[in-house]
């Protein structure tokens, strides 16, 4: 009973995301719909014992308040600093100066269709030091974003070419690579140089072509040309911006400076002093204020600037921080009410070869991260039993592992309800579905690509 009623609520979480319901409303419903089911079925309380309100109907509430201050802790203050420092830069003209600055030699390549093979061999480079999905891509939505679309890339185009790389999740820093070695007793960089290496670099290899075909059809489906957008990206910025205020061009380094902080104090280069996301922000906005206040030898104005910075961090709150907390909300139903217990069983109970198993586990991690938006609970979940499967059919760990770990970043990469993808759709004014039909044929091919090549090198 309870797997029909779970098919029912996910079914029409899918209507209701299609037919534009609003989604912090769906999905909160759903949850309390799933978690109440759960515990008048006998399944799973809604709050562990010696936790209740003493009636369910407030039961419900207080998970989502642990729901929510857990989410505020974690990712709330990251994800709101950087939104208030990208609208901060906007407003001040710095991202105005970066495109201005870039906008020559980005120019210069006749089609914009180039550019993307180039950003994704970026952004995944990125993506090694700066391992939160959700936290890069806001960061380059303030800085890359605006550079492609003044270069005529569509607004979805450039969207999915940011994400699609934070679905790889590659390096000694990301968490599914720790969990996934120590799964199989391997030293961690032993498990990334020997093992993941050459599947990124041959998804690095074929993938950019997979997107540049799929983006442009879909852009020509929709009727965008590129040739009629290049340029208008910069004027909209300009008239954005204070036309009396001519910025100066060094203002151009000031969106670099996150990366700078990043960077320079990693453990890679400078290790005595420890760097956050929050701690780079901040520190940007303050050396952007005294700046401000230097350059127009006034405070009062630079103080009065940073209502852009406040305005930035309303904005993510109330659009992207409150999605994602409905998310993990609905999430929590699925789990309560046993859906991931039941797609675990259910992928045990089949009888196949090695190459068949790792498929069908594979796809099972990624229909996980699909209806969960999370790339790291179905590897937490899957994991343990990867030596029991290699084992079992007498093959080498690695086999089931390798493709697992990437369709969890595939799967969630895809989801409309994921953190990266409610978070990028927010800042470019574009939809959840919007962004994941640009994500899924290149989401999709990869995950083939990976399959291929781990029954080829470990079968």
């Amino acid at each position: 009973m309870e797997y029909l009623f779970t098919l029912l609520i996910v079914g029409l979480v899918a209507y209701s995301m299609l037919k534009k319901y609003n989604p912090q409303a769906t999905l909160i419903t759903a949850g309390l719909a799933l978690l109440a089911f759960a515990q008048v079925a006998d399944i799973t309380p809604v709050l562990a014992d010696g936790k209740t309100q003493g009636a369910l109907f407030f039961d419900l509430w207080q998970r989502f308040t642990e729901i929510t201050n857990s989410r505020l802790g974690k990712v709330g203050l990251t994800l709101v600093s950087i939104a208030g420092v990208s609208t901060y830069l906007n407003h001040i003209g710095a991202s105005q100066a970066l495109v201005k600055s870039t906008s020559r030699p980005v120019m210069a390549v006749k089609s914009p269709y180039v550019l993307l093979a180039l950003v994704l061999i970026f952004v995944s480079i990125m993506y090694v030091f700066i391992t939160g999905a959700t936290s890069l891509s806001l960061l380059l939505m303030g800085t890359l974003y605006p550079v492609l679309r003044n270069a005529g890339v569509s607004a979805k185009t450039a969207v999915a070419t940011i994400v699609i790389p934070t679905a790889w999740e590659y390096g000694p820093g990301q968490i599914n690579a720790v969990i996934g070695a120590n799964a199989i007793n391997v030293d961690v960089m032993d498990f990334v140089i020997n093992h993941q290496t050459i599947f990124q670099l041959l998804l690095l290899v074929s993938i950019p072509l997979v997107n540049i075909a799929w983006q442009r059809h879909c852009d020509k489906k929709e009727g965008y040309d590129p040739s009629q957008d290049r340029g208008k990206f910069l004027k909209t910025l300009e008239e954005q911006h204070d036309s009396n205020d001519k910025v100066p061009g060094y203002y151009a380094l000031l969106p670099v400076l996150p990366f700078v902080f990043l960077f320079g104090f990693s453990s890679m280069v400078f290790e005595s002093i420890t760097m956050t996301i929050p701690i780079a922000m901040m520190s940007t906005i303050t050396i952007c204020v005294v700046i401000e206040a230097l350059r127009f030898r006034s405070l009062q104005r630079a103080f009065d600037n940073f209502e852009a910075w406040l305005k930035g961090t309303g904005m993510i709150f109330a659009s992207v921080l409150t999605l994602m907390i409905a998310a993990e909300f609905f999430s929590a139903g699925l789990k309560n009410i046993g859906a991931i217990t039941a797609l675990i069983d259910t992928a045990k109970s089949f009888d196949l070869g090695p190459a068949g198993i790792v498929i069908v586990f594979s796809g099972f991690i990624l229909l996980t991260a699909f209806i969960t938006g999370s790339g790291n609970a179905p590897v937490m979940a899957f994991i343990p039993i990867v030596p029991q499967i290699a084992a079992n059919f007498n093959v080498n760990p690695l086999l089931p592992l390798v493709p697992i770990l990437f369709a969890a970043g595939i799967g969630r990469t895809i989801s409309p309800v994921a953190g990266v993808i409610i978070t990028v759709s927010g800042m470019a004014n574009l939809t959840p579905i919007d962004v994941i039909r640009r994500t899924s044929v290149p989401m999709l091919t990869s995950m083939v690509v990976v399959l291929i090549m781990a029954v080829i090198k470990y079968s």
